[in-house]
């Protein structure tokens, strides 16, 4: 039930880093503006903002630790659909090359999705 524009908010306020459980966040919310996600002792993500429009967000997403594999530019692309008072996300992470990191990405952002609608929807 939220706009567009909150949505992006989400973004732009850190909302979005601060749910993963990151403990500690760094992020310059501008168009090859960078972000670093620490979680100690475990791993950590980073990457750069693409693209910011009003409907469309595009990440470089790298991962590195958490048992696993490093991941080198990932894409993450949320696309934002405007009907009426509602808001339609759509959120593609491409480029991985694991199936246990596509999993933990899934759960995740399913959980992430979840916490926002539970909030805003």
């Amino acid at each position: 039930n939220a706009n567009a524009n909150t949505i992006l908010n989400l973004f732009k306020d850190g909302t979005i880093f601060n749910l993963t459980g990151a403990d500690k966040i760094k992020f310059d919310y501008s168009e090859r503006g960078k972000f670093l996600l620490n979680f100690n002792n475990r791993g950590k993500i980073f990457g750069s903002f693409i693209k910011i429009t009003k409907d469309e967000l595009i990440l470089d997403w790298n991962v590195e630790g958490f048992n696993r594999p490093c991941e080198i530019n990932t894409n993450l692309k949320i696309s934002l659909l405007q009907n009426d008072d509602k808001c339609s996300l759509n959120l593609e992470h491409s480029g991985i090359k694991y199936i246990e990191a596509a999993d933990a990405k899934n759960k995740a952002w399913s959980e992430i999705l979840n916490e926002i609608e539970n909030k805003y929807g």
